[in-house]
């Protein structure tokens, strides 16, 4: 197990630029080699370059786990492409599908990992279409006073560590949904609640916004068992 605290562009909203499942990474195309390798050399499965209409925010516009994943409808062809090949290279079984939401930061509306998935509210229409790529039960749940799950909620499928604002009873539908053995609050990056911008993980190994102070760095490092 490897954990890393990092910054991207001189900032350390990792997670808006980066994204990881059980089965593969993606980095934006335009990330200087130096970081490249920091990164590669941290988790233990493979990293490709993305983008997802000429956009680097590849954190905020994907949500994936080990069974597929879903981008929005205005990636381009080239880009949709590149990431069928990547899909192969997982074994051939790996699924892909474009949303047409209007609302398409789907790394920001979808909280999921190889159990379980939450999506936001505004996503109630496509439940099927997130359940049948993602091959989990998904659940709509708005927790926190925020419509934005994937947010603030970081997890993989040992923990999950969400919004501090997160009531108890919420924490702990939020379990049962994502089938973890603990779900807890915290912040990232000198208490900034929105979890997924400062960090990507997987059951493994995870990578930490540079700011992350050390007690948050102890409690999404204990909860997420990396």
């Amino acid at each position: 197990m490897s954990i890393l605290k990092f910054q991207i562009n001189g900032i350390s909203s990792i997670g808006v630029y980066l994204a990881v499942n059980n089965k593969f990474g993606v980095y934006p195309s335009t990330l200087i080699k130096m970081a490249v390798n920091k990164i590669k050399s941290v988790f233990e499965v493979p990293f490709y370059p993305l983008s997802i209409n000429n956009s680097n925010l590849l954190g905020v516009y994907t949500a994936s786990n080990k069974y597929g994943m879903i981008v929005p409808h205005i990636i381009r062809e080239d880009e949709l492409d590149a990431l069928k090949l990547i899909s192969k290279k997982t074994g051939g079984s790996y699924q892909l599908t474009t949303l047409r939401s209007i609302d398409n930061a789907y790394g920001n509306l979808i909280l999921c990992n190889d159990k379980g998935a939450i999506i936001s509210s505004l996503l109630s229409h496509y439940k099927k279409d997130i359940e049948d790529v993602l091959n989990v039960e998904t659940v709509v749940f708005d927790f926190a006073d925020n419509y934005l799950p994937g947010s603030i909620g970081i997890s993989n499928n040992k923990g999950c560590v969400v919004h501090p604002l997160t009531a108890d009873e919420e924490i702990d539908q939020i379990s049962s949904i994502l089938q973890v053995n603990e779900t807890d609050v915290s912040t990232v990056n000198r208490g900034i609640p929105y979890l997924s911008s400062g960090a990507i993980v997987n059951d493994s190994d995870g990578i930490f916004g540079e700011a992350c102070t050390g007690p948050e760095m102890m409690r999404m490092t204990n909860v997420l068992k990396i």
